[in-house]
């Protein structure tokens, strides 16, 4: 791909860290790297995109990520916009993220619209677009994502002003990959980029925030008090659990025995926070 202007979708995980892995190795040194922040990464992800990563970016002439939230966007964002963090609305609402009910709005809200609110305010994509050309958006889905690398976005707006290009993707980089690409870089591996209370974790991944991240875990067994659901036996924090085993409050308080570990309706459903 000829590419005039790019920009780089920063999810925090390994393959938004392998495709910067593979630009550079391509002397493609894109204009922007944007994060969403939804408010509640795990401290890895904040720790590697904060102190690992900038010196090699700089290095290299790259521009450092930029970390966007919807608590940032201040008077530009329409009054129907409420400026609070994915946890606070799940709090108000008394509800949990949108994945917990089989849906994947909780990254589109707090990711995608987040990142085209803050891509439309710059001078340089302003200018670009009045020129006629569109900005090359890069995310790094790998060589094993052929259902999620799209041709063209679903959102009309930003289909008519980016041009989604998948480098790992069109080079066929699987995981392992990605994860060779990083190491040979000098670069650790990130780890797994998510919101601390996704409710896509996997019961080992809650088992490591109880033990790592104590005080995130509470606040995610919090939340799941807090929620009121119509079908507790189907709809919980914990999806990686067989029916009527999924409220994590219930499971940090030693109510279920057996029978964990193996989710047994739906298949997995990876969003843009994984990347």
């Amino acid at each position: 791909m000829a590419v005039r202007t790019s920009i780089v979708s920063y999810g925090g995980g390994v393959n938004s860290v392998a495709v910067l892995v593979w630009l550079a190795n391509h002397g493609v040194v894109p204009t922007a790297i944007v994060m969403a922040d939804p408010g509640s990464e795990r401290r890895h992800t904040v720790y590697f995109r904060d102190v690992v990563l900038p010196p090699w970016l700089a290095a290299r002439g790259f521009p450092p990520v930029t970390v966007v939230n919807r608590i940032d966007e201040g008077q530009h964002v329409k009054r129907a916009w409420r400026l609070e963090t994915l946890r606070d609305e799940c709090l108000r609402l008394k509800a949990l993220p949108s994945v917990a009910y089989g849906w994947k709005k909780c990254s589109a809200k707090y990711k995608g619209d987040t990142q085209r609110w803050w891509v439309a305010r710059q001078p340089w994509a302003q200018a670009e677009w009045s020129a006629g050309f569109k900005i090359a958006k890069v995310i790094g889905y790998d060589g094993g994502e052929e259902r999620r690398a799209l041709k063209a976005f679903q959102n009309a707006w930003e289909n008519a002003r980016f041009e989604p290009w998948y480098p790992l993707y069109d080079e066929r980089i699987d995981r392992e990959g990605c994860e060779a690409l990083i190491l040979a870089a000098g670069l650790p591996l990130p780890g797994k980029s998510a919101c601390t209370f996704c409710p896509n974790n996997k019961l080992e991944e809650w088992e490591q925030l109880r033990r790592e991240e104590p005080d995130r875990f509470e606040e995610a067994v919090a939340m799941s008090r807090n929620a009121e659901v119509d079908s507790p036996d189907v709809v919980g924090f914990m999806r990686c659990n067989p029916h009527g085993k999924r409220q994590l409050h219930v499971w940090a308080e030693g109510g279920y025995e057996g029978g964990l570990g193996g989710r047994d309706d739906e298949e997995e459903m990876p969003c843009e926070c994984v990347l």
